[in-house]
């Protein structure tokens, strides 16, 4: 069972979930409303008043006004009704414009970052009062190597597309700038070069396997940009496939681990409901 403060630590956990999972509408396949409509709930009652988050924002005024706004942001970009980037067609199937996915990360990745900084906060507060539970630390610890190696993944993937049309556009032009490359460069490689390297600067985790993969993906990026010799004189596409399944191994070797983790602890918060529900001193 989960003491109130991991109850607390567990209820901003899962927004910061819902908040990561959000990257998901940038791979190309059906989305479902269902989950679509319950991850918008989340999202958006998880501000209010008497939440976990709302509660913090409240006691935190100046740090809470800022990331309460880029939230409302986001909310409104992303999962409002009229968001030109997920919308619900008229056949109940959810639409994503693909054309936004750096959108999508730019808002999720800074964001989920600070709330991160939130939830750090009050797991060190219950490690300083010996209330830490241990499984949720694990959550905590398996999910920080699970998001780095997700976002790195999502984002290579479209990093790749915007090189390799890039690439186009120079071979087309001999190898002199125009508009066209110059707006991919500034746009779309540019700015998932830094969320790459944003998200591996902020990365919690200390073990090598995470640490070393993720070292790769931004030697990559370097070769990209020319500030690192390509090994082997081999071509970009071969460097990109090799980090692609890496970084797709890594993701099928730590979900199973975070699932049955998270499941353990969901198990031990429905636990913990109940138990207040019955307790008469909650009465």
């Amino acid at each position: 069972m989960l003491n109130g403060t991991n109850q607390y630590i567990f209820n901003i956990y899962h927004y910061m979930l819902n908040l990561r999972d959000t990257m998901e509408y940038t791979i190309d396949r059906e989305h479902s409303k269902e989950l679509y409509e319950q991850r918008k709930t989340v999202l958006t009652k998880g501000i209010e008043q008497g939440s976990a988050l709302g509660n913090f924002f409240e006691n935190n005024k100046e740090q809470g006004d800022k990331i309460k706004e880029k939230i409302n942001e986001f909310l409104n970009d992303i999962y409002a009704d009229d968001s030109t980037v997920l919308k619900l067609s008229e056949d109940g199937k959810l639409r994503v414009d693909h054309t936004q996915h750096v959108k999508i990360f730019e808002q999720v990745i800074g964001l989920q970052e600070s709330i991160r900084d939130i939830l750090y906060g009050y797991m060190n507060f219950a490690r300083s009062k010996n209330e830490s539970n241990e499984d949720m630390v694990n959550l905590v610890t398996l999910d920080e190597r699970l998001t780095r190696v997700v976002i790195a993944m999502l984002v290579m993937r479209e990093f790749e597309k915007s090189f390799g049309e890039f690439q186009k556009v120079m071979a087309e032009s001999k190898g002199q700038p125009t508009p066209q490359s110059n707006f991919i460069v500034q746009n779309e490689i540019s700015k998932m070069a830094s969320l790459m390297r944003f998200s591996r600067a902020h990365a919690h985790c200390t073990d090598n396997e995470t640490l070393d993969l993720l070292d790769d993906v931004n030697k990559v990026i370097e070769m990209t940009e020319g500030r690192r010799d390509r090994r082997d004189n081999k071509s970009f596409q071969d460097i990109f496939n090799d980090i692609n399944r890496r970084l797709g191994d890594m993701v099928a070797k730590l979900e199973p681990q975070w699932k049955n983790c998270y499941e353990g602890v969901f198990k031990q918060v429905i636990e913990s409901a109940k138990s207040r529900e019955n307790s008469p001193e909650q009465a």
